[in-house]
């Protein structure tokens, strides 16, 4: 059974407003570079990423440290870590490119799964502009986060295999499943039945099919010498931003939803669901059922204990924005004079205008934000040169942190995220730090709470810089 065609007017369409795609993938790598010259801010995953990336170059992995492991941010700035000092900035302009052109994919998905073919641009608009002020997309780009490459090779994942191009389609989920194992489930099952359709070729499916878990798991043995690590490391966050600690947190990942798009994006979702139902488009209805399973899936995974964070909703909510472009087309299309479709397609711009603006205030205080945490990495250099440079802060002991500066430290300082104490959780009965160490404290607001003294700990105040204090405790 061939992949389900799509229509033809859709292809034609998109044939003729379709620019030379090079063309926008160099333009989206431009802009990518000089947003990082905006704000070169990375977050605390996207450090772990570099220092791994560093450590994997010297084949001396450590991943017992830090967040959970994930294998594609680090194979992928492995080769950055060769250009000393760049690697920050060459994985940033990566993601904030792969942003931009996610946004590109989502239209073009839009106009290719479209039933009105007058109406394909239409479809593309609002597809692409419900992504772009979509709540996750934005902010994981600001902060390097891996997400805006899981929704770029899920929207090329859905192209592909619309284009009729099975074995691509599975490579794009295998590669998106380097990045979050929802995918793996989808990965296999989706190997099974190109399996089936292509008997010869069944090597190389099986390969695609199971890269992703065997890759995750086997660098992650490595790093760490067990075959959970990452998935122990999940259990046991609790940040603000883990469902995980709802009183249910299926319940609490699915209301999580609506925050992850705009309403008038889950609205015109439904009506184009609605209408893919009545109309028999097995297309959009298969799409709107792999968001719906994706969702489910990282739903029950939070009631097991793993963290259901907003984040880990942007592949489906980026299947949502592409069904919504399809389904304000569709419900425009049933409007008859060519006067009143144009009023109401106004209308329903500004309604989604109106809202998108609310989340795109939020993205513009976001950068201030970010624009404050690059200064202050900025600054931890600075810090560590008062300190008396690295080898003075390393010969002290494992030196300790606020929890969110542990992989900035990390990298300054050229050492395993394991041999860097993040005092997560800190107080003076528990200061989940231990001295002799060089204590580096900043304020709360960007690096999490700052390092409890412990009853028993002697400090001597070493000096500051910028937004930092500089302290050597012992006992």
């Amino acid at each position: 059974m061939a992949a389900l065609p799509v229509a033809h007017h859709a292809d034609r369409v998109e044939e003729m407003v379709r620019p030379d795609e090079r063309i926008v993938i160099a333009c989206c790598l431009l802009v990518g570079v000089a947003t990082v010259l905006l704000a070169p801010a990375l977050g605390y995953d996207a450090w772990a990423w570099m220092v791994w990336a560093r450590e994997l170059t010297h084949f001396s992995l450590d991943t017992t440290g830090g967040p959970s492991w994930k294998p594609l941010p680090v194979l992928l700035s492995a080769p950055f870590a060769w250009v000393d000092g760049l690697a920050p900035f060459l994985w940033l302009a990566l993601i904030r490119s792969a942003a931009l052109y996610s946004v590109w994919l989502a239209a073009r998905a839009a106009v290719r799964l479209s039933s009105a073919p007058a109406l394909g641009s239409v479809a593309a608009a609002f597809a692409a502009f419900g992504l772009l002020v979509s709540t996750d997309l934005p902010r994981t780009a600001l902060y390097g986060s891996s997400e805006p490459l899981l929704v770029v090779f899920v929207l090329a994942a859905l192209l592909a295999y619309l284009a009729d191009r099975p074995l691509w389609a599975l490579a794009f989920i295998a590669l998106g499943g380097l990045i979050r194992p929802e995918l793996w489930p989808l990965s296999i099952l989706y190997g099974l039945w190109c399996a089936r359709l292509m008997p010869s070729r069944r090597a190389p499916i099986a390969a695609l099919a199971l890269c992703a878990p065997v890759i995750w798991v086997v660098f992650d043995w490595i790093g760490s010498g067990g075959l959970t690590q990452g998935a122990q490391t999940t259990l046991a966050d609790h940040s603000a931003d883990s469902a995980a600690g709802a009183s249910i947190p299926a319940l609490e990942v699915v209301a999580r939803l609506g925050d992850a798009v705009i309403a008038p994006v889950l609205v015109m979702a439904l009506i184009a669901l609605v209408i893919a139902w009545r109309r028999g488009n097995r297309e959009l209805l298969l799409v709107g059922g792999l968001a719906i399973c994706w969702v489910g899936l990282v739903a029950v995974m939070a009631q097991f204990g793993f963290t259901g964070a907003r984040r880990y909703l942007i592949g489906p909510a980026a299947l949502l924005c592409v069904i919504s472009g399809v389904g304000a087309a569709s419900l425009l299309a049933m409007i008859g004079p060519r006067a009143v479709r144009a009023l109401a397609t106004a209308a329903l711009a500004l309604v989604f205008i109106g809202v998108g603006l609310l989340v795109l205030r939020s993205d513009a205080r976001q950068l201030s934000v970010a624009r404050l945490a690059s200064k202050e990495f900025d600054q931890l250099s600075e810090a560590v040169v008062r300190a008396g440079g690295r080898d003075a802060v390393v010969r002290v002991g494992n030196p300790a942190v606020n929890p969110y500066g542990q992989t900035a430290l990390a990298w300054q300082l050229d050492l395993p995220l394991s041999s860097v104490q993040g005092a997560w959780g800190s107080t003076s009965a528990k200061p989940n730090w231990r001295p002799p160490a060089v204590v580096f404290v900043a304020p709360q607001r960007l690096a999490g709470p700052r390092p409890a003294i412990g009853a028993g700990v002697v400090i001597r105040r070493l000096g500051s810089y910028g937004r930092w204090q500089l302290f050597r405790a012992y006992r």
